[in-house]
């Protein structure tokens, strides 16, 4: 494994990070890793630029290069309530991962797992108890990861946010991890 640390992003790293999803977007696209991102519009500035003021955007570097990114902050979409969560936390006790990718220059190299530690360690340090996310129910390639990482599948459910607009069948799986 190559030598990485994380940090929290900036401001001057937003161009950077935008490049870095769409480079994450072609390298996946139409394959069972896909996030149907449509980036600009998700992820695009003013999602980065908010979690920047909120502490909430983590990058990750390796070789000089941003090799990853994510956003954990507080915001759960609608539906997040009606999942039976294993972790008693309410909000504000728990935190939320968005926008979760390594670049594809940097893949394989097992940067995943320690940058996901090394984030969880710093909510940890927060006082948040638990981490939870989503994921499209296609997106088996980043389901398999979560499950690798510890995180445990809660199953499909409903949620609508963003460009997402759920349909009548659960379009996404959730996922949560204990920092306790």
């Amino acid at each position: 494994m190559i030598d990485a640390r994380m940090e929290l992003g900036t401001t001057d790293d937003i161009d950077e990070l935008l490049a870095l999803y769409a480079a994450v977007q072609e390298s996946v696209e139409g394959t069972d890793n896909d996030p149907l991102w449509k980036v600009g519009v998700h992820p695009c500035r003013e999602q980065l630029e908010a979690a920047v003021a909120a502490d909430a955007l983590f990058v990750l570097r390796a070789a000089g290069q941003l090799a990853g990114a994510l956003i954990a902050d507080e915001t759960a979409a609608p539906g997040y309530e009606a999942v039976p969560w294993r972790v008693d936390a309410e909000p504000g006790e728990f935190a939320v991962v968005h926008l979760f990718a390594i670049h594809p220059d940097f893949r394989g190299q097992g940067l995943a797992r320690p940058f996901l530690t090394a984030v969880e360690d710093e909510l940890r340090r927060r006082g948040r108890k638990a981490v939870r996310l989503d994921t499209l129910i296609t997106n088996v390639g980043a389901q398999r990861t979560y499950e690798r990482l510890g995180y445990e599948n809660m199953g499909r459910y409903h949620l609508t946010y963003g460009t997402y607009i759920d349909t009548e069948d659960p379009r996404f799986v959730l996922f949560e991890k204990s920092l306790l």
